[in-house]
């Protein structure tokens, strides 16, 4: 991030301000980094503490609570491998399961390295398994509003089926083991970093993720 973008979002933050906005929500996919960066190093988002360091101090100390969308490490991985094989000229090369499957680095390296780029700021954890196709139950849990309803069939860019590179059973079954261990810990307080946030029983069910 230059100083120039960062004057500019400066720019854009007080007008919000003096223009009396209360809530303003940032989303940005490439926040954590790039997809070409992980599929190539087979490691997950390596970059975070830098980029998100970077976006710390774009912010100036105005942000108020982080949230952060994270996936079952065997369909991350497999979505990526399918989103390579439809961008081929981006990617090029298969998808190397063993690299990815042998690296240590999981979404508890991902929160840690967040967090620490923003000390004292909630985190809130967000899994995909349980909030893909909700985005007005996404937008309740972030910004403690009562969300619009109509949000069927608001969901672009699915996986396609063919040409898929798929893990082997041993190498899905251990990125099932370490997600499963992310959870546990965010499950358990996360060390204070980060706060899992789940639907309640009776949400459950009334989309079901593709």
């Amino acid at each position: 991030m230059t100083s120039e973008s960062q004057a500019a979002l400066q720019h854009d933050l007080d007008q919000c301000q003096e223009k009396g906005v209360r809530h303003l929500l940032v989303s940005e996919e490439n926040f954590l980094g790039m997809m070409p960066q992980n599929f190539h190093k087979g490691e997950l988002y390596p970059e975070v503490a830098l980029r998100a360091q970077l976006v710390a101090e774009a912010f100036n100390g105005r942000v108020t609570k982080l949230a952060l969308n994270i996936r079952a490490l065997n369909t991350y991985w497999s979505s990526l491998a399918a989103y390579a094989v439809r961008n081929k000229t981006r990617f090029g090369t298969p998808m190397r399961w063993a690299k990815v499957t042998q690296h240590p680095r999981s979404w508890q390296d991902v929160i840690t390295d967040l967090a620490g780029a923003f000390p004292q700021v909630p985190l809130l954890v967000l899994p995909f398994e349980e909030f893909a196709g909700r985005p007005n139950e996404q937008l309740a849990t972030l910004m403690d509003i009562v969300a619009p309803t109509e949000a069927a069939d608001l969901w672009f860019n699915k996986d396609l089926d063919d040409e898929l590179q798929v893990p082997n059973g041993a190498q899905e079954l251990s990125l099932m083991t370490k997600f499963a261990e992310d959870l546990s810990w965010l499950a358990s307080g996360a060390d204070g970093l980060a706060q899992l946030c789940l639907l309640q029983e009776t949400e459950r069910g009334d989309v079901a993720p593709a």
